[in-house]
């Protein structure tokens, strides 16, 4: 055996999901932090939507794009747990 096809076989499954919900979380920050980007630059958006129903007090526009900024995040942490799952063979197959 050489190195690298232990690596490739032993090494990759486990070190592939840490790796795949970092990239997860950084996609969840990335969608929850275009709110300041939006609004700096007057880009028209749900970010926008929830700063002028915050400044009208327009309490369930802000739930409603709340809840849909938690959804996109739970979908994002619900595929980043599928693919860590789907990688790695001792999770597939629980004794």
């Amino acid at each position: 055996m050489t190195k690298s096809h232990i690596v490739w076989r032993h090494a990759l499954p486990n070190a592939i999901g840490p790796i795949i919900n970092v990239v997860a979380l950084n996609l969840a920050y990335l969608a929850t932090g275009v709110i300041v980007v939006e609004v700096f630059f007057a880009y028209s958006g749900l970010s926008t939507l929830i700063v002028q129903g915050v400044l009208t007090r327009d309490y369930v526009l802000v739930q409603g794009i709340g809840m849909i900024f938690c959804a996109a995040y739970v979908f994002l942490m619900l595929i980043a747990d599928i693919c860590i799952i789907a990688s790695n063979p001792k999770l597939r197959h629980p004794r």
